[in-house]
């Protein structure tokens, strides 16, 4: 039990230094989210570059504009995973939206892209 109850508070402080470390906020347009990220020395991390991972959707339209640092984007709600480094920091942030222009930031950890799935409970 004791294990379950340190878990969140670690989460929680995590995604805190995270936020401290980077000019984010809900609600922010992708694209100038974007821009402050890379500003503030954020480098995007290219993903499925050797993978023959098949893009659709959003994912398609990030990947022509050039923005290869999409993981993954949900077909029934456009939420988008985008990843970035610096130096040794992780950043990943999550967007919603239909069309690149009007992408949001929704929220953002210090998940690295090569960090093991996420249990649910």
């Amino acid at each position: 039990m004791s294990r379950n109850r340190w878990a969140l508070p670690v989460l929680l402080a995590m995604t805190s230094a995270v936020g401290a470390a980077v000019h984010l906020h809900e609600g922010q347009l992708f694209t100038s989210a974007r821009k402050s990220l890379i500003k503030d020395k954020w480098v995007p991390v290219p993903m499925h570059t050797n993978d023959h991972y098949v893009y659709e959707g959003v994912e398609k339209q990030l990947v022509k504009r050039g923005f290869k640092e999409v993981d993954s984007c949900s077909m029934d709600s456009s939420r988008c995973i985008l990843y970035y480094k610096r130096g040794r920091e992780c950043l990943r942030l999550d967007t919603v939206g239909e069309q690149v222009v009007g992408m949001k930031v929704e929220q953002w950890s210090s998940e690295c892209p090569d960090a093991p799935p996420r249990k649910s409970e």
